[in-house]
């Protein structure tokens, strides 16, 4: 009988079980075979490649596969034949764009959990209005802290809870209504953009969610809820010309422009409710800077902000 030489098959998990298999030869088994078998080969003792066990959760020194372009040259040198040779996935580094700190990303999963309970409970009770200034605050505040891509991804969790625990109708309403604008108020005001900047940009996004919500509504609904919206702007435009005693009947493209003017109006209005509340809300929150939202000085002494207000100069 042939003698039999020991071939040691190198992975990442090293593995010794007793039942070792032809299906899991990629496992680090200890295999006998014979010389002259097809496609098997001695290997001395002194070249046996064994790996080290890959670091927790894929961060630290990377496998020694990795950037090898054909299977020969991610086997290491003596390591068996090339069938036995195993391809290791890539590995996130630190030094991975869209890896963030852990603290970053509990921070970011509190208040996407915050967002999304406060948004559910508010329009299960029907008191979405009165909050209606509180839905964008978290994203701001992991703009404030973290950066344009800690508000996304709070945006974009927030609006995962919501499917789950509202339905895809709720969810798209909060994206529409409130995530893209809240999303583009920290982006501007991380570039120190100001206010005249800043309120038309964010009423337009909010101006354009407002018709989105609209247009998404009305395809879950089954429903024109536009046709709705200019059925009652007609009446309403018939009702003022009657009571100003014009005998005229509103177009079509006068009813369109007086409902793109007011959702724009309405727009204006919110956003720059929004930018004096958070003026003053996010001074108490910790690690932003206090000129944050890069208010003007008339609106500082209006609103009593430092250095106007809280005993600074007057």
């Amino acid at each position: 009988m042939a003698a039999r030489a020991a071939v040691r098959v190198p992975a990442v998990r090293p593995h010794r079980g007793a039942g070792c298999s032809r299906e899991r030869k990629a496992r680090g088994c200890v295999r006998w075979t014979a010389p002259a078998r097809r496609g098997a080969r001695d290997v001395p003792p002194a070249r046996l490649a064994v790996l080290p066990r890959a670091s927790a959760a894929g961060y630290g020194a990377s496998s020694p596969y990795e950037g090898a372009s054909s299977p020969s040259e991610r086997r290491p040198e003596g390591a068996g034949p090339a069938g036995f040779a195993r391809v290791s996935r890539p590995r996130r580094t630190r030094d991975t764009p869209d890896v963030l700190p852990v603290r970053t990303l509990v921070e970011c999963a509190m208040l996407a959990a915050l967002t999304g309970l406060l948004f559910h409970l508010s329009t299960l009770f029907r008191v979405d209005a009165w909050f209606g200034a509180l839905f964008p605050l978290p994203v701001v505040i992991a703009a404030a802290r973290h950066g344009n891509e800690a508000s996304a991804r709070v945006a974009v969790v927030t609006t995962l809870l919501l499917f789950v625990l509202s339905g895809p109708l709720r969810a798209a309403n909060y994206v529409f209504l409130h995530g893209a604008m809240a999303f583009s108020l920290g982006a501007l005001w991380n570039k120190k953009k100001s206010w005249w900047v800043t309120v038309p940009l964010s009423a337009a996004v909010r101006s354009c969610g407002i018709f989105a919500s609209l247009a998404f509504s009305s395809l879950v609904l089954r429903e024109n809820v536009m046709r709705l919206l200019v059925t009652q702007m007609f009446g309403l435009l018939d009702q003022i010309a009657a009571n100003v005693g014009s005998t005229a009947a509103p177009t079509i493209g006068g009813v369109w422009f007086c409902a793109v003017f007011f959702v724009l109006l309405n727009s204006l209005s919110y956003v720059a409710i929004l930018h004096a509340v958070y003026a003053i809300v996010l001074r108490a929150v910790g690690g932003i800077d206090p000129e944050y939202v890069n208010a003007p000085e008339k609106v500082k002494k209006i609103l009593g902000v430092p250095p106007y207000g809280a005993g600074g100069a007057r």
